[in-house]
C-alpha cells in the first residue's frame, strides 16, 4: 500500500469518526423542543469549531451539519437563530472553499431576507446575516459568486430598503462589492438595484445616504451605464444635502464617473453641471476637491483627444484681455468639455432658473457663471437663450441669484463682441420698457467690457438710455437703480469719453431724480452727479451750468402742453430745485415756462407743483433767481401780474383753495426775498388790491393769514409813496372785517396790518375832507379795544396810538362816545391822556 493511500484512509477514518460524534448533536437540531435545538447548536459548535478540527476536515463535515444548521435560521426561537448565524459565519470564515457551500447557504438566505414581506423579524439578526454570512460569502468566493447573482439581487432589492438603517448600509456595501467582483455578469442585473437605491438615497440618516451614493457609484460604473438617466435627478438633489459629508461623497462620485465611467462621453452634459455646482459649495474642502477632480477630468479628456485638439495645444489661445482678474483660467480640456456641451445645458439652465425651490435657482445661477467662464468666446453662440436665462435670474427675489446673474453679464462683456451683445441687449431694453432686468443686464455687461472694446457702440447705448421711452418709462425704484447702474458702468468703463456723453448721462440722472420716490435713489443720483463732475474735472455747479440750458431747450416744444402727468414737468422741477445759482443764468428760458404753466385754466395740481417750486426758489432768491443780479423789476411785476394774482380768483373746490393758499404763500416769499422794490409795489398794488382783498375772506385760515402778511409787507414797501388815498380808503373796510375773524391769530396779525396802514398816509392828510372815513376807522377799531382778549385790546390800543396821529381830535371824540360802554375804561383813558399830553 502506498503512502498516499495510507494518508487518505487515515483522513477518511478521522472524518467518519467526527461525523459519528457530531451526528447526535445534528439530530438534536430537528427536535421539537427549542431547548434541545439550542443545546444541539451549542454542542455542535463545541465539537467542530471549538475543537479546531481544521479547515479541510470541517469542510468535509459540512455535508452532515450544514443543512440542518441552515434550517435553524428559520427557528421559532430568536436565540437559536442567532446561534445558527454565528456558527455559519464562523464556519465560512474557516473553510478554504466557501463557494462550495453557496448552493445551500444562498437559497436559505433568500428565504429569510429576499421575500416580499419581512420573514426575519429581528433587525439585529438581519444585520448579522448580511454582515457575517452574505458579505463574507461574496468576498471569499470571488468570481464564483456569479452563479448566484439572481439570488443576490433578490436579497439586495429587499434589504436596501429595509426599515433598519444599519441593514441598508450593509446592503449597499454588499451591492458595491458584487458590482466590483463580477462586472461582466453584474451589468445584466444592475438595473434591478437602481430603484431600491434611489428610494433609500433620501434616508434621514446621512451615513445611509453616503452608503447609497457609494454603492450607486459602483452599480453604475460596473453595471449598465444607461441607468445614469434613472439616477441623475436623485443624485443632483444630494448636492443640496445639509450634510457636508454627503455633498463631498456625491462630488467624488461624479468626479469618478467623469474619469472612469465607460460610457462617460455620452453623459458629460449631465455630469458637468453637477461637478461645477460643487465649485460654490459652502465648504472649502468640497470646493477644492471638486476643482481637483474637474481638472483631472479635463486633462484626461485632453489626452484622449489629443489629435483633435492638436492645433489648440500647439498654438495655445492667449488669455482673453478682459478675463476676470480674480479667476484662474481652466485647462483646455475643461474648456472644451463645456464648450461642446453648452448647447445641451442651456435649456436645463433656463428651466431651473424658474424652479420654485430657491436653493435650485441659487445653485443654477452660480453654475451658469462657471459655465460661461469655461465657454469664453463660445458664449457668443448661445446669446439668445442666455439672455432669456439672465432675464429670469435678474427678476428673482433672491439677492444671491441676481448677483450671480450680473456676474454672468460681466463675462458677456468680457467674451462677446459689442456688435453682437449690443444689438441683442438694446433690442431687449426697448422690448421690455418699464422692466428692470434688461437694464441690469446691459449695465453689468458694460462693466465687464472696456472703452476700447465698446468702440462706436457706446453712442448707441447712451442714446437708448437717455431716450424718453427708456429713462421716463417708470416710477419703480428697481428700474431707477438699474438706470443709474448703467450710468455708473459707463462712467467707470468709458471714463475717457465721459465728456462726449455728459449731457445724456446728466439727463438720465436728473430724470431718475425727478421720478424717484425713495431716499436711496436720491442718494445714488447725488453720488453719480458728483462722479460725473469729478470725471469731467469740474464742480457740480459747473456741471449744472453746462447742461441746464440744454435740458431746458429740449423742453421748448412741449412745455405749453404739460399736465399733471407730464414727466418733463417733473424733470423741470428737479432740475431747477438743484441748479442753484445757474437759475439766474437761464431766466429767459425759465420765466416763460413758469408763466405758461401757472395760467388759471391749467390743471390745479400742476399749478400746485409749480408754485411749490417757485416758493422754494424765492426763499433763496439771492442764490437762484437773482444770483446774477439780472432778475429785473419787469420779471418781478410779470411774476405778480401773470403768475400769482390770476390764481387768487375764488373758485369752488378744495384743490383750487389749495392753489390760492400756495399762490399767496408764493407772493409772501417773493416779498420777503427783497426782489420787490418800492416802484414795483406802488405800480401793481392799486390794480391787484381788489383780488388780494378778496382772499381776506377765504375759507382757508392759512390763506387769510398769509394775505394779511402780504398786505402788510406791500404797505411797508410802498411807505407813503402809494399816492392814492382812495386805495387806502378801499382797504380799511376789508381790514375791519378781519378784526371779526374767528381766529385770534389772524386778528392780531391784522392789527399789525392796521399799524402799517396808518403809516402809509402822507403828511397833510385832510382830516376834515375825510372825516367820515376817519370816524369809521376809529369807531370800528374802538369796538375791538373792548375785546374779551387782553392781547387784542392792547394790540388795538397800540394801533390807535399810531392811527390817531391823523386826527387826535376825531379819535378822542369817538372815544368819549363809546367809553362808557367798555368793560374797562382804562384803555380809553390812556389813549385820551396820550393824545392830550402829546
Amino acid at each position: 500500500m502506498s503512502g498516499d493511500s495510507v494518508i487518505t484512509n487515515g483522513h477518511s477514518n478521522t472524518t467518519d469518526a467526527c461525523r459519528k460524534q457530531i451526528q447526535r448533536h445534528v439530530n438534536c437540531l430537528g427536535d421539537d423542543s427549542k431547548i434541545t435545538r439550542k443545546r444541539g447548536l451549542i454542542d455542535l459548535r463545541k465539537e467542530t469549531i471549538g475543537k479546531q478540527l481544521g479547515a479541510t476536515l470541517l469542510q468535509d463535515l459540512a455535508s452532515t451539519f450544514l443543512k440542518p444548521t441552515l434550517k435553524c435560521l428559520a427557528d421559532s426561537s430568536e436565540i437559536n437563530r442567532e446561534l445558527a448565524v454565528t456558527f455559519i459565519a464562523d464556519f465560512i470564515s474557516i473553510i478554504p472553499s466557501p463557494e462550495e457551500t453557496l448552493q445551500y447557504i444562498i437559497p436559505t438566505l433568500v428565504q429569510r431576507l429576499g421575500q416580499q414581506e419581512i420573514v426575519e423579524t429581528s433587525e439585529e439578526l438581519r444585520l448579522s446575516v448580511l454582515e457575517s454570512v452574505l458579505l463574507p460569502c461574496v468576498e471569499l468566493s470571488g468570481k464564483r459568486i456569479a452563479g448566484f447573482l439572481d439570488e443576490l439581487i433578490q436579497i439586495l432589492q429587499r434589504t436596501i430598503v429595509d426599515p433598519f438603517a444599519e441593514v441598508r448600509k450593509c446592503s449597499c456595501k454588499i451591492a458595491a462589492k458584487v458590482a466590483r467582483t463580477i462586472p461582466e455578469y453584474f451589468h445584466m442585473q444592475s438595473e434591478s438595484l437602481i430603484n431600491p437605491l434611489m428610494l433609500t438615497i433620501t434616508h434621514q440618516h446621512s451615513k445611509v445616504r453616503i452608503a447609497v451614493i457609494e454603492a450607486t457609484a459602483d452599480v453604475i460604473q460596473f453595471g449598465n451605464g444607461k441607468s445614469v438617466d434613472d439616477v441623475i435627478a436623485h443624485v443632483a438633489q444630494r448636492f443640496f444635502d445639509p450634510s457636508a459629508q454627503v455633498r463631498m461623497c456625491v462630488t467624488r462620485m461624479i468626479g469618478r464617473w467623469l474619469l472612469e465611467l465607460p460610457d462617460r462621453y455620452s453623459f458629460f452634459y449631465k455630469f458637468i453641471p453637477l461637478i461645477l455646482t460643487s465649485f460654490n459649495d459652502e465648504m472649502p474642502d468640497i470646493r477644492k476637491e471638486a476643482r481637483r477632480l474637474w481638472n483631472e477630468a479635463g486633462l484626461l479628456y485632453q489626452q484622449e483627444n489629443e489629435q483633435d485638439l492638436k492645433d489648440k495645444l500647439d498654438f495655445s489661445q492667449p488669455l482673453p484681455v478682459l478675463y476676470p482678474q480674480n479667476e484662474e483660467r481652466p485647462w483646455l480640456g475643461c474648456r472644451e468639455l463645456v464648450q461642446r456641451n453648452l448647447s445641451k445645458l442651456m435649456p436645463a439652465i433656463i428651466n431651473d432658473l424658474s424652479d420654485w425651490v430657491s436653493e435650485t435657482r441659487v445653485a443654477t445661477s452660480q453654475l451658469l457663471y462657471e459655465l460661461l467662464l469655461h465657454a469664453e468666446d463660445y458664449t457668443t453662440q448661445h446669446m439668445q437663450p442666455l439672455v432669456q436665462a439672465l432675464m429670469k435670474a435678474c427678476a428673482d427675489e433672491q439677492v444671491v441669484v441676481v448677483k450671480s446673474a450680473l456676474r454672468c453679464c460681466n463675462l458677456i462683456g468680457a467674451f462677446v463682441k459689442p456688435e453682437i451683445f449690443c444689438k441683442l441687449l438694446l433690442q431687449n431694453v426697448q422690448l421690455h420698457l418699464g422692466s428692470a432686468p434688461p437694464l441690469q443686464i446691459l449695465g453689468a455687461t458694460v462693466r465687464g467690457c472696456s472703452n476700447d472694446v465698446l468702440g462706436d457702440k457706446l453712442p448707441d447705448i447712451v442714446h437708448i438710455l437717455s431716450s424718453p421711452d427708456v429713462c421716463q418709462a417708470s416710477e419703480k425704484s428697481g428700474i431707477h437703480h438699474s438706470l443709474l447702474d448703467c450710468v455708473e458702468a459707463i462712467l467707470t468703463t468709458c471714463i475717457e469719453r465721459a465728456e462726449l456723453f455728459s449731457l445724456q448721462l446728466f439727463t438720465v440722472i436728473i430724470t431718475v431724480m425727478a421720478l424717484a420716490n425713495e431716499e436711496p435713489v436720491f442718494i445714488k443720483c447725488d453720488e453719480l452727479l458728483g462722479k460725473l463732475s469729478t470725471t469731467l474735472k469740474i464742480s457740480e455747479e459747473e456741471l449744472y451750468a453746462c447742461h441746464t440750458k440744454q435740458v431746458l431747450d429740449s423742453m421748448q416744444g412741449s412745455y405749453e402742453s404739460w399736465n399733471t402727468y407730464s414727466v418733463e414737468q417733473r424733470v423741470f422741477d428737479a432740475l431747477l430745485s438743484r441748479a442753484g445759482s445757474v437759475v439766474g443764468e437761464v431766466l429767459n428760458e425759465i420765466i416763460p415756462m413758469l408763466k405758461a404753466n401757472l395760467q388759471p385754466e391749467k390743471d390745479p395740481e400742476l399749478k400746485l407743483s409749480f408754485f411749490k417750486l417757485l416758493t422754494k426758489l424765492l426763499l433763496n432768491a439771492d442764490k437762484t433767481f437773482d444770483s446774477t443780479q439780472k432778475f429785473s423789476p419787469e420779471f418781478v411785476e410779470g411774476m405778480i401780474r401773470d403768475m400769482i394774482v390770476p390764481n387768487l380768483v375764488w373758485k369752488a373746490g378744495r384743490t383750487t383753495a389749495a392753489v390760492r393758499t400756495i399762490a399767496m404763500a408764493t407772493f409772501w416769499s417773493l416779498l420777503r426775498s427783497g426782489l420787490v422794490i418800492k416802484a414795483t409795489a406802488c405800480s401793481v398794488l392799486p390794480s391787484i388790491l381788489p383780488q388780494i382783498c378778496s382772499c381776506l375772506d377765504d375759507d382757508v385760515k392759512t390763506t387769510r393769514l398769509t394775505t394779511a402778511k402780504v398786505i402788510t409787507r406791500l404797505l411797508y414797501i410802498c411807505e407813503q409813496d402809494l399816492g392814492l388815498d382812495e386805495v387806502l380808503h378801499k382797504l380799511y373796510m376789508e381790514l375791519l372785517k378781519r378784526m371779526d375773524d374767528s381766529s385770534d391769530e389772524i386778528r392780531v396779525t391784522i392789527t399789525k396790518t392796521w399799524g402799517q396802514f396808518f403809516k402809509s398816509f402822507k403828511p397833510g392828510y385832510d382830516e376834515q375832507l375825510y372825516k367820515a372815513h376817519l370816524e369809521a376807522m376809529y369807531g370800528g377799531l374802538l369796538v375791538h379795544m373792548d375785546d374779551p382778549e387782553t392781547n387784542i385790546q392792547i394790540a388795538v390800543q397800540d394801533v390807535l396810538k399810531v392811527g390817531g396821529v391823523l386826527s387826535p381830535t376825531i379819535l378822542c371824540r369817538e372815544i368819549e362816545k363809546v367809553k362808557h360802554k367798555h368793560r374797562t375804561q382804562a384803555y380809553c383813558n390812556q389813549l385820551i391822556e396820550h393824545f392830550t399830553n402829546s
